[in-house]
């Protein structure tokens, strides 16, 4: 699991907990009068069923996603220090309930707390689509059978451009040769022209053969 999916699951994880708080709040309150009406008329107003087992699932998912967000904080100071005032807003909500505690007041403030909880998921979820996931692309292998044919090709061209520059040394030489016996006048500018033409082609088409291009 990446960063983004991780901020991704206690964000949704703060918004369930809101959710799953403020409807179990709303539902004591109405077993709370229902026992109320009970003992009012005689019978035994105690049996709260399923839900003191409903508090303890409860409390442990709310423990988990504040151990959770005190790691993450750290995990995300460098990297997304946006989400963190999600967290921040999660741990006040379990802060304030260790504050008022299970004093009367509590039934006061729960609501602020679950809506506190919402709170903090929406920052995180929201928040965490700011930053682009991280991508880090894999470096392709080479295969044998490909490396083998890279290397013959780089020795290949390696091999072809040693047999061009010596084709050019030697053009050189022979051009400046035929210089020489023009200088000298022992050939007309004629036959200077057509020699020296005859091996420049020479040269251009033994070069084109293996395709380089000496003269453009």
């Amino acid at each position: 699991m990446n960063l983004k999916n991780a901020n991704g699951f206690f964000g949704y994880g703060f918004f369930a907990l809101g959710t799953l708080k403020s409807l179990f709040t709303i539902l004591i309150f109405f077993q709370m009068f229902t026992n109320i009406n009970i003992a009012l008329n005689g019978g035994d107003g105690t049996n709260y069923g399923y839900f003191p087992t409903f508090s303890l699932i409860i409390g442990g998912i709310q423990f988990f996603l504040l151990i959770g967000s005190i790691i993450m904080i750290f995990i995300n100071l460098t990297t997304r220090p946006k989400v963190i005032l999600g967290y921040l807003l999660g741990l006040g909500a379990a802060l304030l309930e260790v504050i008022v505690g299970s004093s009367i007041f509590y039934f006061l403030i729960v609501f602020a707390e679950c809506g506190m909880y919402l709170k903090a998921g929406q920052k995180i979820i929201n928040n965490n689509k700011i930053y682009k996931d991280e991508f880090v692309p894999k470096k392709r292998k080479k295969s044998k059978s490909s490396e083998w044919y890279y290397e013959k090709r780089n020795e290949q061209n390696e091999y072809e451009n040693i047999k061009k520059q010596k084709r050019i040394e030697k053009l050189e030489k022979e051009l400046e040769e035929w210089k020489q016996l023009l200088d000298a006048g022992e050939v007309d500018e004629e036959t200077y022209n057509q020699e020296t033409n005859r091996l420049i082609e020479k040269v251009k088409k033994k070069n084109e053969q293996n395709n380089f291009q000496l003269f453009r």
